[in-house]
């Protein structure tokens, strides 16, 4: 369970964004592909606007997009190395300002000032603390009708203290309809070895993927921050048909009534990556 030190740890050196981060969309066959095939689809109907927030920026992947959608934006990460690097790529940027947070406050933020608050591929990392301070936030920050669209874990819906998933990368989740076989004791020992190596920041289990988050506890985090969870998509990410991530799309409730989510299981949520970067293959040999 990774904690805010841990991800400033993991994730705050410069010498690991040596390509600015782009090695993580090499599934798709790169980073503009994964923002034009993944990410662009799901967002549009919430850009242009007028002030853009970006929780977790890193190097700013998708900053170099995200600011040509928005007056103002506004990125807002843990690491300072991060941040100084956000600084010198958009530096003739002018309406794109940086600043460094301690992982979970949007002090710097003003009050009803954001139109849509995005992160990708960042808050998956973070703890369901993390992610209620956040929203506890964003109840604050975000304008009369503005938008958020976050990534997060579900790797919550498929941990307790019993059960196990069949193999690493490939969680079986605990459902109503019914368990998975209890573990042998080889399993429950290679769990708890994993569950403390995690712990101490030295192993990347289900890709580093917050256990104690999921799509429910979201739900209930915007429950207590005055937030509509308008919808979530529940997809795979990497390592089989398994739903370990999120994305969440929430509004301020605004003294209105709560309206239920529309809640989609995505499995095939990979292939988009899988068909983008064939598609770029086949066409870069021309």
């Amino acid at each position: 369970m990774p904690t805010v030190e841990q991800n400033l740890f993991l994730w705050g050196k410069a010498d690991g964004w040596k390509d600015d981060g782009d090695k993580w969309s090499v599934k798709w066959g790169g980073t503009e592909l994964e923002w034009s095939t993944s990410i662009s689809p799901r967002i549009r109907h919430f850009v242009p606007t007028s002030t853009i927030l970006e929780i977790a920026p890193g190097f700013g992947r998708w900053t170099q997009f995200l600011k040509g959608f928005c007056d103002s934006l506004i990125a807002v990460d843990v690491s300072p190395a991060c941040i100084e690097r956000c600084k010198e790529r958009f530096a003739s940027d002018t309406h794109v300002h940086c600043y460094v947070n301690d992982g979970k406050s949007l002090a710097m933020v003003e009050d009803r000032s954001v139109d849509f608050a995005f992160s990708f591929d960042s808050l998956v990392h973070v703890e369901s603390d993390v992610i209620a301070a956040y929203l506890n936030q964003l109840g604050k920050k975000l304008k009369p009708g503005g938008f958020a669209f976050l990534h997060h874990s579900n790797l919550g819906a498929f941990q307790n203290s019993t059960w196990l998933p069949k193999a690493i990368g490939r969680p079986q989740p605990i459902g109503d309809g019914g368990r998975p076989a209890p573990m042998s004791r080889g399993l429950w020992l290679r769990r708890r070895l994993q569950s403390k190596l995690t712990d101490w920041g030295l192993v990347n289990t289900f890709d580093n993927r917050a256990e104690s988050m999921s799509a429910r506890i979201f739900r209930e985090a915007c429950d207590a921050a005055g937030l509509d969870c308008r919808s979530q998509e529940l997809v795979n990410w990497n390592h089989g048909p398994s739903l370990i991530d999120c994305f969440s799309v929430v509004t301020a409730r605004n003294g209105q009534e709560r309206k239920p989510p529309r809640i989609v299981e995505n499995p095939h949520f990979m292939d988009e990556a899988e068909r983008a970067r064939r598609t770029a293959e086949l066409y870069s040999t021309i």
